[in-house]
């Protein structure tokens, strides 16, 4: 929950077969979060709007104070770095990047 007690507004990076049956089911039970975008390339969520890339999601959806990337970890890194750049929470899946010089950067 976010310090208002309102649903933190949640963004999905990723939209594969590990989100389809793990994360959107876990989401939909957790009143803490509110799902309201996703991108991907190859996969939609139904009922939120969809977009090709994470800068496409984050320029339409201002809103959004959280974005979870489920990446493969080769492509978390810059997807983190753009959402760190526009001021959002990131969740990642572990590992969190491809080398731990990646992980030391985001953490500066």
């Amino acid at each position: 929950m976010s310090r208002n007690n309102d649903p933190i507004k949640l963004g999905i990076v990723g939209v594969g077969k590990i989100v389809r049956d793990q994360h959107l089911p876990a989401l939909a039970k957790d009143q803490a979060y509110r799902l309201v975008a996703a991108a991907s390339r190859h996969g939609k969520v139904e009922d939120i709007p969809n977009f090709p890339t994470i800068e496409a999601m984050l320029d339409a959806v201002p809103e959004l104070e959280a974005v979870s990337l489920c990446m493969p970890p080769q492509f978390r890194y810059d997807a983190a770095r753009t959402a760190l750049e526009a001021k959002k929470h990131v969740f990642l899946e572990k590992p969190p990047g491809a080398t731990v010089s990646e992980v030391e950067d985001l953490k500066a």
